[in-house]
């Protein structure tokens, strides 16, 4: 779903790709902005929670988290949120490594500050593949 996600942010942001070896954002942004994106498939109201993949580097401006319908593969919602909010939040990972940090599908990402909800413009993203 990675890659699908990229797809949709790049779509949703007039953007480019990163080349295959860039280790800390995956799209730049029309407007310049370096943009990692996480993604997760989930049980649209499940209780329980799953990681995102760690963050290995901040080197970037907003991460789009989106979490598509595990059954659907509709966008169930795609928030951006600064690198320094996440910061704040993120939790260490150090068996991964030691600047890893991970964050979960429950983390209050609306609560923290600069975050956008972009849900829209990614359904809008995945209606223009149609």
């Amino acid at each position: 779903m990675g890659d699908i996600a990229e797809y949709l942010v790049r779509i949703a942001y007039e953007g480019e790709l990163a080349p295959p070896s860039e280790k800390s954002w995956d799209v730049r942004a029309g407007d310049g902005r370096k943009i990692q994106v996480k993604s997760r498939l989930v049980v649209a109201d499940a209780r329980g929670t799953q990681q995102y993949s760690p963050f290995r580097s901040w080197d970037f401006d907003v991460c789009v988290f989106v979490t598509f319908d595990a059954f659907s593969y509709g966008v169930l919602q795609a928030l951006e949120v600064p690198s320094a909010s996440i910061q704040g939040v993120a939790a260490a990972v150090p068996h991964v490594g030691a600047t890893a940090a991970r964050v979960q599908t429950k983390t209050p990402f609306l609560a923290l500050d600069g975050t956008v909800d972009v849900t829209q413009n990614l359904r809008a993203a995945l209606d223009h593949l149609d």
